[in-house]
């Protein structure tokens, strides 16, 4: 029996505290039966580990976002707010976690080439590596976060020979996307804003099958511009892949549902 998925939500955002376990419950109504909160640093993963414990619907990712991997070396003028911490201590705890089966997926981490000039990749990508190296020794699907770096990611994560990738929210080319997804057999979530953005409709339409899968990165990336998102919004999504495709809506359920089971060994 199959359900819609979302593999990619940061139900921690304080934009949820007033309502989060009524999202949640929406979301159920809504038929879903799985929902990845993905984490960014530390205070995320720990509430993210709390939630699933509470909820078995919340599927827990842990990760290190690409600006906070970099958190030691931001300068004061930085425009956003980002926390210090031990960021090796952090992996070390992903990888604790990990290894001892509370952990769904590694991310959201990656590289990110729109806040961060080209003085940050070194230190981006050793935390990028080091998070891989995790994945891959613990058999979990990596969620990447790659924005302006796609063609880099991609270096890496083949050169490390790595097999359970899902890119979120893919901002380079369909086609490039497309080559991914032929060539190494990885996954791309597709958000819910697909109802206005071309490059996500394109590859609802272009890429295999078999390599698609739905998140919201809520409350971010809506249907609809200017109000929050949430996980119930992915059966929009779902509709949109089974028009495309000409489908059945459940067919286009069913089949994102089986390409989930595959990457997260459900």
């Amino acid at each position: 029996m199959s359900f819609f998925v979302d593999v990619h939500t940061h139900l921690t955002h304080e934009d949820f505290a007033p309502d989060r376990l009524d999202v949640i419950a929406r979301a159920k109504a809504a038929g879903l039966g799985a929902i990845v909160v993905n984490g960014l640093e530390p205070v995320s993963n720990r509430m993210i580990l709390e939630m699933a414990r509470q909820d078995p619907v919340i599927r827990p990712a842990l990760g290190i976002y690409p600006l906070d991997a970099v958190c030691q070396d931001l300068p004061k003028d930085f425009p956003f707010e980002v926390a210090k911490f031990d960021v090796v201590a952090e992996i070390e705890f992903i990888r604790s976690e990990a290894k001892a089966g509370r952990v769904a997926a590694i991310g959201e981490c990656g590289l990110d080439g729109y806040y961060l000039g080209p003085e940050f990749l070194p230190g981006q990508e050793r935390v990028f590596e080091a998070l891989i190296g995790v994945a891959m020794e613990c058999d979990l699907p990596i969620i990447i976060h790659t924005r302006k770096c796609e063609k880099r990611a991609g270096e890496i994560l083949a050169a490390h020979g790595i097999k359970k990738v899902n890119f979120h929210c893919f901002g380079g080319r369909a086609t490039l996307a497309r080559e991914y997804a032929e060539k190494n057999g990885w996954w791309f979530s597709i958000p819910a804003n697909c109802t206005v953005n071309e490059g996500f409709q394109k590859m609802l339409k272009t890429l295999p099958p078999e390599t698609i899968l739905t998140e919201t990165d809520a409350p971010y990336l809506g249907p609809t511009r200017g109000q929050r998102n949430e996980p119930a919004n992915v059966v929009g999504t779902v509709r949109r892949l089974a028009e495309y495709r000409g489908w059945s809506d459940e067919d286009a359920k069913n089949r994102v549902y089986e390409n989930y089971t595959r990457l997260f060994g459900v």
